[in-house]
């Protein structure tokens, strides 16, 4: 389950998600996609988490928690937790779109490419 969609200081987006068996909601934070990166998948990631939500179906594939913090190298362990239903995965889908920018971000000295972001509708 996906709540509390927003922008964040990238120009990418955060929201609250429970997948599985997740006691509690975390804040998870979208990747950016540069142009021409690959919009089959998005890369997500909390505190203690992180993994993919598959653009096609909604698959949610995560690592199990990490009290240290999950990067890229944990991936190798992720797993499917569970299955976003089609209404909330448009609503993600359509919110990526929104945030497609060649220049996103709201810090003013660093700017993130999230341009491929325009193809997340295929």
């Amino acid at each position: 389950m996906i709540t509390n969609i927003r922008r964040n200081c990238l120009g990418t987006l955060s929201f609250d998600g429970k997948f599985g068996t997740m006691r509690k909601p975390q804040d998870f934070t979208l990747y950016p996609i540069g142009l021409g990166g690959s919009t089959d998948r998005l890369t997500i990631q909390s505190a203690t988490r992180i993994g993919y939500i598959n653009t096609e179906n909604g698959d949610v594939q995560l690592t199990p928690s990490r009290p240290g913090g999950a990067y890229f190298h944990h991936l190798a362990l992720r797993q499917l937790v569970g299955r976003l239903p089609a209404e909330e995965l448009f609503l993600l889908k359509a919110k990526v779109m929104d945030s497609a920018s060649g220049k996103a971000g709201t810090n003013g000295i660093v700017f993130t490419d999230n341009s491929g972001a325009l193809e997340v509708f295929g």
